[in-house]
């Protein structure tokens, strides 16, 4: 059985200490890699993980083409790189057909980060050219670790895929982190994908086992969000949760072969 990451974040070499300096001392969490492309590759191996997608975040329009220029040299075969993107980016319809030419599956948008509603209509031109191009959006939903910013919540991107029936998107932290009675209202059983990251142990196992299930465990993807978990204790945790042994395979790997092409 293939085991494939969706959410996983690194940074180019020359600036990973520095990223995760910052990162580590805006929230109570743990890096369980250095935050290296090297370093995620070594945590892949200590806990059996085959493939894992790098999902980076631009804080500024400024950054895109750099991220982009960086995810696009990775040439690790265990790394499929998502691309950045920005709500405010000038022309994201050329940049998005660029990264499909390269190979790239996908990009990354953080409403916290980046300051947006997923349904504001200033998005619209990323939306549309993603679903002409057949690429994947995986969007940070719901609050955070750190509170700050805009919180994508249920509901709102409940009326974004109302209004782009063709996108496809994968909603981390199972829909919308902490707000997991408003994905039951809005989202449960849509054609859209959740991730798992960073919800075990912070949704009761019974209540995250109902979820998947009802969601349809089809589309439903294995996420560690690393370097903030270890990705074998989130595994281990997804294990012995109940699903059976071929709905593992679907969350920890299958569904994520069928949609990434792999």
């Amino acid at each position: 059985m293939s085991i494939i990451d969706v959410h996983t974040h690194a940074f180019a070499d020359s600036i990973a200490g520095a990223a995760l300096s910052t990162l580590l001392g805006a929230a109570e969490v743990n890096a369980y890699y250095d935050g290296t492309i090297a370093g995620l590759v070594a945590a892949m191996d200590r806990s059996g993980v085959d493939c894992s997608v790098v999902a980076p975040v631009a804080t500024k329009p400024s950054q895109v083409a750099t991220i982009n220029r960086w995810v696009t040299s990775i040439s690790n075969p265990r790394i499929i790189p998502f691309g950045a993107m920005h709500p405010d980016f000038e022309d994201p319809g050329t940049e998005l057909a660029r990264l499909k030419a390269l190979g790239v599956k996908g990009i990354k948008l953080h409403s916290q980060n980046q300051e947006f509603c997923p349904d504001e209509p200033r998005l619209d031109p990323v939306y549309e050219a993603a679903s002409n191009l057949g690429m994947v959006i995986l969007f940070h939903a719901g609050g955070f670790v750190v509170k700050q910013g805009t919180e994508a919540r249920p509901a709102e991107f409940a009326r974004m895929l109302d209004r782009f029936p063709r996108l496809t998107c994968i909603l981390a932290h199972m829909g919308s982190y902490l707000y997991w009675d408003e994905v039951r209202e809005y989202l449960c059983g849509r054609d859209v994908y959740l991730d798992t990251a960073y919800v075990p142990r912070h949704l009761p196992d019974p209540e995250f086992l109902a979820l998947i299930r009802d969601h349809g465990v089809h589309r439903v993807l294995f996420g560690s969000d690393g370097p903030w978990t270890d990705a074998g204790v989130e595994i281990g945790h997804l294990r012995g949760l109940g699903l059976t042994s071929a709905e593992l395979e679907a969350v920890l790997g299958g569904n994520a072969e069928r949609l990434l092409g792999l």
